[in-house]
């Protein structure tokens, strides 16, 4: 086995999960190109799944490729994050498994606010307010910071949805 190159059966797992990716994507374009046109839009409501497949084929056929010349897949030498080195005995950032678990919890609590019909504005608030608290740990001078962007960002996304999108909110 050449540097760089893997063993046969880690590139036959490969080019499998690249195969299901682009299965995948297929069936999102035939959908696409199964709804009925729009008398309203030129492009019609399938554009956006046949355009999202089409990226997703793309990378599929990549990562085919990829697979086929032996090359690794989602494996980098280097993290982009400075200070984060994968063969360390210890990390230099604290790991929050339970950050994730909450923030998995607020937002299905999010969906099922929306879901309940609380008016967007709130849910959105809370939500980022909540999630952004819990990252920040509480500590007083980022908590400020916290929810005056909470704010802004429930303010801008309620306009983008209702002025500029024309979508009705709870």
């Amino acid at each position: 086995m050449a540097d760089g190159n893997k063993p046969e059966g880690e590139r036959r797992t490969d080019a499998l999960a690249a195969v299901a990716v682009i299965v995948v994507a297929g069936v999102a374009f035939v959908a696409g190109w199964r709804e009925p046109p729009a008398v309203y839009d030129p492009l019609g409501p399938g554009a956006v799944p046949m355009a999202a497949s089409a990226a997703l084929l793309s990378l599929g056929l990549a990562l085919l490729v990829r697979a086929l010349l032996g090359l690794h897949i989602g494996q980098a030498a280097q993290s982009l994050i400075g200070g984060l080195d994968a063969t360390a005995d210890e990390v230099d950032y604290p790991l929050r498994p339970g950050l994730a678990a909450f923030a998995f919890a607020a937002t299905a609590a999010y969906v099922a606010a929306i879901w309940l019909n609380i008016p967007f504005f709130i849910s959105t608030f809370a939500f980022l307010a909540v999630l952004g608290l819990a990252m920040a740990r509480m500590r007083r001078p980022l908590a400020y910071w916290v929810v005056g962007t909470a704010a802004a960002a429930t303010v801008s996304i309620e306009y983008v949805f209702r002025k500029v999108l024309l979508v009705a909110l709870p």
